[in-house]
């Protein structure tokens, strides 16, 4: 047990994001129920035309999509996760670049990319007309079709992630054992494989299916105006109408939409404590299993096998299907084309931010670099270039620093209930949708003056930051040798000076992955601050958002290609040998899914 002192300053360690969450965070969710009920004074009105047959049919059109989009990643997320568990480990690493790289970047350039993709002039309807297959475009773009290639490419990395994560740690001694058993290569699969697979498909489809649930964005970008979601519908009350009790209304109801469907879907399972890295509650967010799966530094110190239809052997470290090569080329194409599906899009905007014409068109009938010229030299991008980084430095340094506090306390207190309670209350933001989020912080923002100020962008990213920094210290923390300390403070250092020789230098990696991921994170929120920020603060995405929505600007193309760079700079940096080890990023994984 702890003494006092010590659990006393745990718990101090714990206030400073507990306090901000509460006030920002909490607070604000509660403020919707206020403005939705028309408090102090008392009415459901507006629950009364949320609940009108036309809003339940949006509801209604909201879950399918959802559900759409889960099932088509879940069905293409599963054996691509089993071809990365059966390739050599050099090859592995390529392939989850290819994975991780369209995770990393942001959802407005993702979406972007499929307006070059599949537009009129786009690379699909190019290709096509050259080749003689069709005579005029295909109504590809802003129709349920192009919007839910969109959707599922946005989402993919999220259901492979934690899948693969599932059946990297399998000892394949169980599927050698279950064979000499006398189990055939599908009863193997169903018995033995399959359930020990069950907690990161559990785990993906959670993350798909309620980010899904808020997403606008993308259905903005590339659907069409009859497949407005819930999301958009939020937005549009907000933005255009301004019926703030209304969008009140709605968030509410998606709000509680999506906690029923968390806790059905086993999202409020809890496990061992979080200090040990045992399973906890799921967050559906992309940036939590991003902090688990990159700190593993992709190696394979054991074998891993894997499914296809056929049992598998083991083959050079690696596993290989027995069931003939017609196994192996079908799922090694599946695996190439899956790739091929995630790193097109970003390909295409890069080869089409090199247009000369004014014009977006594929692939560009003139080669120049005056898109990127354009964005250096124009004032308006300067200024807002210069806002994110402000904000996101802030920000990030932050979030970093109550982040890393909390995680201390968190993976220090383990397995009590102040441990569970804090760890659940600090990772409740990415639970949230964040339209749904966003406009309760806007209802608190402008109460107390703080709407389309500096400060109040950085307050709110801040907080969106701080999930993501202690999933990352948690498992850092996790792994880290309690002994160490003990040592230390038995030897005369006192807890800063333990802190700072010993702790710090062990606890680096982590801190510089979350230092990485809590800037990038914020450099990318769209959402939050389209709400918050109004016409006085404007950052590179929402200026970019604001002209994607007006037209297909060739210097977005140019711009994205420049945001498709960070990813590629943060897992530069975060290359490190002295990084955290694989098993350590196992745990980071587990807690993440």
């Amino acid at each position: 047990m702890l003494n006092l002192s010590k659990r006393s300053l745990l718990r101090l360690c714990l206030l400073p994001a507990v306090l901000l969450l509460t006030a920002f965070f909490f607070y604000p969710l509660v403020r919707i129920v206020g403005m939705s009920m028309h408090l102090p004074g008392f009415s459901l009105k507006e629950f009364d035309v949320a609940f009108n047959a036309v809003n339940l049919g949006i509801t209604l059109k909201t879950f399918v999509i959802a559900g759409s989009v889960t099932m088509l990643c879940l069905l293409i997320g599963y054996p691509m996760a089993a071809f990365l568990t059966c390739v050599q480990p050099a090859t592995r690493k390529l392939l989850l670049l290819c994975v991780v790289i369209p995770f990393l970047t942001s959802f407005l350039v993702r979406s972007y990319a499929w307006i070059v993709l599949l537009g009129d002039q786009g690379a699909i309807n190019a290709a096509l007309l050259r080749l003689g297959v069709i005579d005029e475009p295909l109504v590809l773009l802003y129709s349920r079709f192009g919007m839910m290639i969109g959707m599922v490419h946005v989402m993919l990395p999220m259901m492979v992630l934690p899948i693969f994560a599932a059946m990297h740690r399998i000892d394949p001694a169980l599927w050698r054992a279950a064979s000499s058993l006398g189990g055939g290569g599908v009863r193997t699969f169903l018995t033995v494989y399959l359930p020990q697979t069950a907690a990161g498909v559990r785990s993906g489809c959670v993350l798909v299916f309620i980010i899904s649930l808020g997403f606008y964005i993308t259905p903005a970008m590339l659907g069409h105006s009859r497949d407005v979601m819930l999301g958009n519908l939020i937005a549009n009350n907000v933005e255009n109408s301004l019926n703030f009790p209304f969008a009140a209304a709605l968030a509410l109801v998606l709000l509680v939409v999506t906690l029923i469907v968390y806790v059905a879907l086993g999202g409020g399972k809890t496990g061992a404590s979080p200090a040990a890295g045992d399973q906890v509650r799921p967050a559906a967010s992309r940036w939590r299993v991003l902090a688990a799966v990159v700190p593993m530094r992709w190696r394979n110190r054991s074998p891993t096998v894997a499914w296809s239809g056929a049992s598998w052997v083991r083959h050079s470290g690696v596993t290989r299907p027995s069931g003939g090569r017609w196994a192996q080329w079908a799922l090694f194409g599946f695996g190439a084309m899956v790739c091929f599906y995630l790193m097109v899009p970003s390909i295409i905007v890069v080869i089409a931010s090199f247009n000369g014409e004014d014009n977006l068109a594929f692939p560009p009938n003139r080669w120049s670099l005056r898109w990127y010229e354009f964005l250096l030299s124009d004032a308006q991008w300067a200024a807002a270039g210069l806002a994110s980084l402000k904000i996101g430095i802030v920000s990030t340094l932050a979030a970093v620093t109550a982040g890393t506090f909390s995680a201390y306390g968190i993976a220090r207190l383990g397995r009590s209930p102040e441990g569970r309670f804090a760890y659940a209350m600090v990772l409740a933001p990415m639970v949230i949708p964040a339209v749904v989020t966003a406009l309760g912080a806007f209802a608190v923002l402008a109460d107390w003056g703080l709407y389309g100020t500096l400060t109040g962008v950085v307050v709110m990213h801040t907080c969106l930051s701080i999930p993501l920094v202690v999933v990352v210290m948690v498992a850092a923390f996790a792994a880290f040798d309690p002994r160490l300390e003990m040592a230390a403070q038995s030897l005369g250092a006192s807890r800063r000076y333990t802190f700072r020789r010993v702790m710090l230098p062990l606890l680096a990696p982590a801190l510089l992955s979350a230092l990485l991921f809590a800037f990038l994170h914020s450099f990318d929120e769209l959402i939050m601050t389209s709400f918050i920020a109004g016409t006085q603060v404007v950052t590179v995405p929402t200026k970019m958002w604001e002209n994607v929505r007006n037209q297909v600007d060739p210097a977005i193309a140019a711009l994205s290609t420049l945001l498709i760079l960070l990813p590629l700079l943060v897992l530069v940096f975060r290359r490190n040998p002295r990084g955290v080890t694989e098993q350590e990023g196992g745990g980071a994984l587990s807690a993440a899914t």
